[in-house]
Order: C-alpha cells, then structure tokens, then sequence
C-alpha cells in the first residue's frame, strides 16, 4: 500500500526545490541567496544575476517575485549607478532647454547630491524622500563652503572686518578684481554677517558668526527639490531602469502660515503705493527702468531690451538677460507670446528719451562712442546691469520709500491686477505682459482690501 506524503513533508520538499542558499560570514552574519536567467545579453548569451538578502524568508518572496516576473517578460533590471552618476546622466540628456532652466536643475538636486549622492539609486525608497523633506526642513540652509577660510565670502569679510569705519564697495571690487562682488557682498548682509550702514559702505556686524547655525529652507524650495527629483526617477522608470517612482509618493510641505504677520503672503501694491514708488524713484538715474517694472514688463526683459527696438510708437521685447551662476546670458524671450511690441505710454517714452540723451552724453564725457544696440539698463560707464544688483536695488529703493516688502516681481502682479481691477479684458492684460490668459487670472492677479470690501458691499446692494 502506497502511503501519500503528508502536507507538511510536500511544503518541505517545494521549499528544498527552491535554490536558496545560505552564507556565513566570519563575523558570524548570515546572508541568503540565489541565481537566476533573467534574460540574454546583447551577443546572445544569458544573463545571469545574483540576488542576495539578510533573511530566508525575504530570499524566498523575493526569488518568486522574480522568476514570475521573468516568465511574464514584465522583470525590471536594477540599475547599478548612485544617485549622483543618475543626476549626471540626466542633466547631460536635457537638450533644447534654456540654460537658465538647466541651471535651475542644478540648484534643485544640489540638496539631493548633498544627502544622498552616493546611494544607489535603486535602493531610493519613499523613507529617504521622507528624509529628506526633513533634512531640508530643519538643516538643508547649512552650507559649510561659504565659512571655509579659503572661500570669498570669508576673505571678503576679512578684509571688512580690518576696516571697522566701513569700507567702499569699489575698493572691495578693487582687492577682488576677477570676482562677482555684488553677489558675495548680497549673501553677506543676508547671513548676518556683514551690515551696510549708508549706501555702498559696509562694515562687519557686531557678534557676526564665523559659523553657520543649521537652518532650513522654504518650503517652496523643497517642493522645487522634490519636483525636479521626480523628474530624474520618472525619466528612470519610463525607460524601463525602476519598477516605480517612490518620490512621486513623498508628501509636499505646506506653506507655513503665521496669523499675526498681515504682509507675509503680500505679493502686490495698491494703486497709491505703486504711485509712492513711482515718485521716490523720479530723481533715479534709471527711472525708465523702474517704470518699465511697474508696467509689468519681467526682469529679464528690462536688462535686455536695446534702444534699436525703442521708438515712439512701440518698444519691441525681443531678447532677455538672466544671471546663470556667476554669468550673464541674453537670450530669447521665455516664451512665444513673450515676444511683444508695446506702444510705451507717455510718461514712460519720455523717460526713456531722458535716460538715452543721459547716456549719450556720459559717452561723450567719457570718450566712449555711442551705438544705437547698447542695452538700456547700463551703469554710468556703459556696464550693463546685473539681474540681482537690480532686485537688490528695488528692494533699498522700497524700503527708503517706507513700502510694503514685496519682491520684484510683485510690480509685475501689481500690473496685472491694477488693469483687471480697470475692467481691462483679460486676453488684452495677457498680450500686453506676454503671458497666457489663465495666468493673469490664476497666477498674477492678487485681490486687494480696498477691491474685497467694494466686493461685500455691493452682494446685498
């Protein structure tokens, strides 16, 4: 009589047809392993690769997790590369980017290199997106270079330091000839440890730090981070290299609110304060520039507009300036329906009439011929401007001007906003600030107190 093997000895035996095998390690650590085909090679041969785990039980999930996906031609091969050789590669891919776009990739993935560049990039889980969030959060501001003796920011506060009656901007400029001090001297002030007493004077802070206090960023900055590191592992799974995209799964943070700061969220003017800051500017060497802003016109369009495309009738947005690092770049407009021609109104064609008579004759003073294709926003020696010494600029000039901190591109809200506020049809708002209409309504348009009580008062008559 033939006795049926019983189901215990049946399970004993399917687990023994499984090909785990066990190491063991001096040190007493035990691995579990295995095998498998898990497909053929370029010249034909089989691929064979070795999967290794600390427990038996997860060697055994995961050798019929594999061999399913096999037989159904649904495996994923792992990468083998780090996170960082994975940023490389895909930063080298992005062609036909501006270069201030491919720029801003960099500056997002910088803390992703900085936290975990040298893991492997098909290790990543959600837990170090998660980690990451908070690192951000809490210390990612720390940037050790900035505080190296050897860096510029530390040798150009030496040298401030070693004049407690301040020093000039110029003469900074001079010990320092083949650098961007505007730049350096902007994140001193912002990290305390240099203070401007009077305009291009500046002098060491009292109890400045020689080191920084860990900080987080904004959590706008991360959202930026984590959007731009979904890119990377997105682009790796739709080539087949990842079986999913964990970062996608990482929750945003939120802006943080605080309810007693009324001008926290402020992102535009009133009518009468834009007409404050039109008045305290008037005496300014580039009012025409900062008119241009409170029309609407970007940033990048005022440094890169030439007085070959200013006339009476129309002033033609054609290029732009941006600051990439330490450069600055001009190029085409940020979009198709960037390339514009504006009729200038009165009061801004007569300001640029002043201002291009003005450079003329500094010209002359200088013995420096004129040419009609010099940009409009230029120093008193003809050097163009600088995008930040601009936002740097506005932002003294606000201040003086005892205003609401807004940042530069709030003049650019503020337009948007004043014209609809004036019933101006939104598609004719677009075309005069090159834009899309949705975004006049959903991006630049800010309600102000005045326009929300008119709004409650009229509901019920």
């Amino acid at each position: 009589m033939t006795t049926q093997p019983s189901r215990e000895t049946a399970s004993k035996r399917s687990r023994r047809a499984e090909p785990i095998n066990k190491r063991t390690f001096k040190n007493g650590k035990v691995t579990f392993w295995f095998q498998i085909d898990v497909g053929t090679k370029p010249d034909g041969s089989r691929d064979r690769e070795r999967f290794t785990y600390d427990t038996q039980a997860q060697a055994r999930r995961e050798y019929r997790r594999i061999t399913t996906e096999v037989a159904a031609g649904k495996y994923v091969k792992l990468l083998d590369i780090t996170v960082t050789e994975a940023i490389d590669q895909w930063l080298n891919g992005r062609r036909g980017i501006r270069r201030i776009t491919l720029q801003g990739y960099r500056n997002d993935l910088k803390p992703v290199r900085r936290r975990m560049g040298g893991k492997k990039l098909r290790q990543i889980t959600k837990a170090d997106g998660d980690g990451l969030v908070e690192w951000m959060l809490t210390e990612g501001r720390i940037d050790p270079r900035h505080y190296r003796p050897d860096s510029l920011m530390s040798q150009v506060a030496e040298l401030i330091g070693q004049h407690p009656e301040g020093i000039s901007a110029a003469r900074i400029k001079t010990a320092f000839p083949d650098n961007d001090i505007h730049t350096c001297l902007s994140g001193l002030i912002r990290s305390g440890r240099v203070t401007r007493p009077r305009r291009a004077v500046y002098v060491l802070a009292i109890n400045a730090q020689t080191h920084r206090v860990a900080s987080g960023v904004k959590p706008v900055t991360v959202r930026s981070t984590l959007t731009t590191f979904g890119m990377v592992i997105q682009s790796y799974v739709d080539k087949g290299a990842l079986p999913r995209n964990v970062i996608a799964l990482v929750e945003r943070p939120t802006d943080d609110i605080n309810e007693d700061d009324d001008d926290e969220q402020a992102k535009s003017w009133t009518v009468e304060e834009v007409e404050t800051f039109r008045e305290a500017v008037r005496n300014e060497r580039l009012y025409a520039c900062w008119l241009l802003s409170c029309y609407g016109a970007r940033r990048s369009e005022v440094l890169g507009v030439r007085w070959t495309r200013f006339d009476a009738t129309a002033l033609k947005v054609r290029r732009g300036r941006v600051a990439i690092g330490k450069e600055t770049e001009e190029n085409l407009p940020k979009s198709r329906r960037s390339r514009r021609d504006l009729p200038p109104p009165a009061d801004l064609a007569e300001a640029l009439d002043k201002l291009k008579a003005l450079q003329q004759a500094e010209c002359t003073a200088l013995g420096t011929p004129w040419t009609d294709d010099r940009l409009i926003a230029v120093d008193e020696t003809g050097v163009p401007i600088r995008p930040e010494y601009y936002s740097d600029m506005f932002q003294r000039l606000r201040q003086r001007a005892g205003l609401r901190r807004i940042p530069l591109k709030g003049l650019r809200n503020t337009s948007v906003s004043l014209m609809l506020k004036l019933g101006i049809p939104v598609h004719i708002v677009a075309a005069w600030h090159g834009h899309d209409p949705a975004l006049s309504l959903g991006v630049y348009s800010d309600a102000q107190p005045e326009d929300l009580r008119a709004a409650g008062a009229a509901l019920f008559g």
